[in-house]
């Protein structure tokens, strides 16, 4: 009766989920790096001492009649574990196409363009039934580095300190191993352009609630993913702003898991549906309100560091990698005997040695009895 009850439980937080998803057309986080996929963030966040360093670029490119119609960026970012609940970020866009060039030669690119801080608390489990979920908040502020703010085929970005909070849900299949076994990850967020000038109210900048939902299926060497995303602005930015229309994105995508702390992603953007051109003097017919598609690659390394040590270059889905015990002794023991917490950590992967276990002594049965059969 309580694994009914349990299922019931959980279809329900799925469904409500799904419900605020499709009713909100909303935006996503770029270039985050840490935990996560192309657009949606997990709310695991790196262990204690550990870096991921992530190289981001996105890409576009359209032909039309007198010219071809291209977009590209580049983005360098710094996730670094500080404690086993909190995160922090850095992303730099380091190139920005500005999509001018038919009509501005001296204006082909921006280098550098805009910088991200990130603060993620994460890593907040709970359950409801018998499945299991976590919770996570990111906070985010960009900074205006660039020249240029109304870039063509880019999403809008002001000259203030721009603010976004999300929040992020995952629930996960099989909590021994979250990683890797399905998974379903929502973000649900707020943005504020802060451009509404000096001494106005805040809340008549412009600004947009956005989401992000998706499904991952790992294997031993391949992520397979579904990403659903969009934007919809509650303040239209000024009229005169190119990326001022609300937006919705299906993005499928794969990560391929070259070395334990290197790993490949790519996706593609398809652009599903976007409002009628909201720019005034508004775009000729020809030219998009956004793309309709975007290429999305990535490069994600994490090294060791002298406060965290993991076997970068080992195979993908080594036992021993899976088990996660590499942490240096005696920042485990101080996390250890820091809170309750600290040993049901132990107790969980006491429990996946334990199936790893009883899965090799299977594994061993099945051989035994294939060779009494010969």
């Amino acid at each position: 009766m309580s694994t009914r009850k349990g299922g019931f439980r959980l279809v329900l937080v799925i469904a409500v989920l799904g419900v605020l998803a499709a009713g909100t057309p909303a935006g996503a986080t770029q270039f985050a790096g840490g935990k996560g996929l192309t657009i949606v963030q997990y709310p695991i966040t790196l262990p204690p001492g550990a870096l991921n360093v992530q190289l981001h670029t996105r890409a576009f490119a359209k032909s039309l009649p007198d010219f071809t119609l291209s977009n590209g960026t580049g983005a360098l970012s710094f996730n670094f574990g500080f404690t086993k609940h909190l995160e922090i970020g850095f992303t730099q866009i380091l190139y920005q196409d500005l999509n001018v060039s038919a009509i501005d030669q001296d204006h082909l690119e921006q280098i550098p363009d805009d910088t991200y801080l990130r603060v993620k608390l994460g890593n907040i489990p709970f359950t409801v039934g018998n499945a299991y979920f976590k919770f996570g908040v990111l906070n985010q502020l960009r900074y205006r580095t660039g020249v240029v703010d109304n870039i063509y085929l880019e999403p809008y970005v002001s000259d203030g300190i721009e603010w976004e909070i999300d929040l992020l849900l995952s629930y996960f299949s099989n909590p021994l191993y979250e990683e890797n076994a399905p998974a379903l990850h929502f973000n649900v967020g707020y943005l504020n352009h802060n451009d509404a000038g000096i001494g106005n109210s805040p809340f008549k900048a412009a600004q947009e609630f956005v989401y992000a939902a998706a499904y991952v299926f790992p294997t031993r060497l391949f992520d397979f993913y579904l990403e659903n995303s969009g934007l919809l602005f509650t303040n239209h930015p000024k009229e005169w702003v190119y990326s001022r229309e609300s937006s919705i994105w299906l993005t499928p995508g794969v990560r391929y898991k070259m070395f334990y702390g290197l790993n490949l992603l790519l996706g593609v953007d398809v652009l599903l549906w976007s409002e009628d051109d909201k720019t005034s003097p508004a775009l000729p017919d020809v030219y998009p309100n956004y793309p309709d598609w975007r290429i999305n690659g990535s490069i994600s390394f994490s090294p060791s560091t002298s406060f965290f040590r993991q076997p970068t270059f080992s195979q993908a889905g080594d036992p021993k990698n899976l088990r996660k015990l590499l942490r240096d002794r005696k920042s485990l023991f101080e996390w250890v005997v820091d809170d309750q917490e600290g040993l049901e950590y132990i107790d969980i992967e006491l429990e996946k040695i334990k199936a790893e276990r009883k899965k090799a002594e299977q594994d061993l049965e099945k051989l035994k009895k294939e060779l009494e059969n010969q």
